[in-house]
């Protein structure tokens, strides 16, 4: 049953209750009923029985990214045969990868250049067996450490500070045997990813934060470079197989870099749009991958870290956005975010956040064929001094730029990519808000709020 926002909007202390109490407020589900069986409002708890890392799912971390079963639920029921569909967000391509299970053309953009090269890698059109002969002819040229060591990027200082010396010879050595195989373009993506793939492991840094931290008093033990690539070889040339015999033969997948604000496509090109966008200032996605991009950066057109310094801040959702001159708060979300009592930082990061978003549904309307369907999965904020509802904000947003408001549900997540304790559980998103929103031709109007549960966690509880 759809829970009404007298329910829940502001009143309900739901961190305070027993587990068994908050519990209820879920139906609890092994998939997604149907769109037409889902009431406005209603909330699940999704038991994963089934693997979120099938296929090429799991080749590569990704913070925040959204679990397969949303985007495969959505192309399942409102995706037609030879579709075209677009996620403009689409990180390392869980979009995609579910697309090519389907006939049609998918599509995704993010401007984040290491994004773009999982996405390809998850996706390519690559004989596992040739993938399979490059990893044994690896074996034959890669055979001990750099004696002299470099840092990747020129403007890198204390470098062993991530990296024991041993470890730092061995990725300069693999990084170099991998550029120099004898390999198609998208053979050379896919072992770079995978190469991607172990650089945090490897590391002294964290495994889980999502800073790129080095702990003084949890000192790290990282695993060997060279079994850890070849293990991790060999897990993503299962999932490329079974991809392999599941994807449609005429089924599509691009993965393009660009700006979600401002869609290069033509206009009502697109039939469906299924998308995650970044989650307000809660998670640094381009600093999350610090390292990867100290190696690969040169590669992907990011020469120095002080270009991946100002990359980081330009990106939607910034915890310091690039944007000196901050526009105002959107006058259509006043009365729903208060900027009373919040640090200077956090109302730039708000308001460039919301006018990012503003443009993107403006341009996503352009691309978008009438009365196509646009779906989103979004969580909630934390502040000081309480939730932010950006459910309600973005299906605003969204509303003037001609999106009118079907429905929306929400599901709690089971998996975080931080799985620690840690004081004032700030940030830690607790649940989704799946919307779905349908094109129009002119603005529509404000949908009634959504519920707005304040489902912080116990002292006793990590968010898994």
């Amino acid at each position: 049953m759809a829970l009404s926002q007298t329910d829940l909007f502001g009143t309900l202390d739901t961190a305070a209750r027993s587990g068994s109490e908050r519990d209820q407020l879920f139906r609890e589900v092994q998939s997604f009923p149907t769109f037409d069986a889902i009431g406005n409002g209603e909330l699940f708890s999704l038991c994963l029985s089934n693997k979120t890392t099938a296929l090429t799912h799991g080749m590569h971390r990704f913070p925040a990214k959204y679990i397969p079963q949303i985007p495969g639920w959505v192309m399942g029921q409102f995706a037609q045969k030879d579709d075209v569909v677009l996620d403009p967000f689409c990180g390392s391509g869980t979009t995609l990868v579910e697309g090519l299970l389907r006939s049609g053309k998918t599509i995704g953009l993010d401007c984040d250049p290491l994004a773009c090269m999982i996405s390809r890698a998850k996706t390519a059109a690559v004989n596992p067996a040739r993938i399979r002969k490059l990893g044994l002819d690896l074996r034959q040229t890669w055979k001990s450490p750099a004696t002299q060591l470099i840092p990747p990027m020129p403007d890198l200082t204390n470098f062993d500070h991530w990296f024991s010396r041993n470890t730092w010879g061995n990725l300069q050595s693999l990084f170099a045997s991998i550029v120099a195989l004898d390999a198609t373009a998208e053979e050379l993506n896919f072992l770079l990813c995978v190469f991607s793939s172990i650089i945090r492991r490897v590391s002294n840094a964290d495994d889980q934060s999502q800073k790129t931290y080095v702990s003084g008093t949890l000192k790290k033990n990282p695993p060997e470079v060279e079994g850890l690539f070849y293990r991790v070889l060999e897990k993503a040339l299962d999932g490329l197989e079974e991809l392999a015999l599941l994807r449609s033969p005429s089924a599509e997948a691009i993965a393009i870099q660009g700006d979600a604000t401002d869609i290069q496509l033509p206009n009502q090109s697109v039939d469906l749009i299924i998308t995650s966008p970044p989650y307000l200032d809660s998670v640094d996605y381009m600093y999350n991958f610090m390292l990867e991009y100290f190696w690969l950066g040169p590669m992907l057109g990011v020469q120095d870290r002080r270009t991946f310094n100002q990359m980081r801040r330009g990106v939607t959702g910034a915890k310091n956005p690039l944007s000196n001159s901050t526009p105002s708060l959107p006058k259509s979300l006043e009365d729903l975010i208060s900027e009373v009592d919040m640090t200077p930082h956090r109302v730039a990061a708000i308001r460039a956040y919301c006018d990012n978003m503003a443009r993107h549904f403006h341009s996503a309307a352009k691309t978008l064929k009438p009365g196509g369907f646009y779906f989103l999965v979004i969580g909630n904020s934390r502040t000081g001094k309480g939730v932010l509802p950006m459910h309600d904000s973005l299906t605003r947003l969204a509303a003037d730029a001609g999106f009118i408001f079907e429905k929306a549900f929400g599901y709690r997540i089971r998996r975080h990519y931080m799985k620690f304790p840690r004081s004032g559980r700030g940030g830690i998103i607790t649940m989704d808000w799946v919307i779905a929103l349908k094109k129009t031709q002119k603005p529509a109007p404000y949908p009634a709020r959504l519920p707005l549960p304040d489902f912080t966690l116990r002292h006793d509880e990590v968010a898994n």
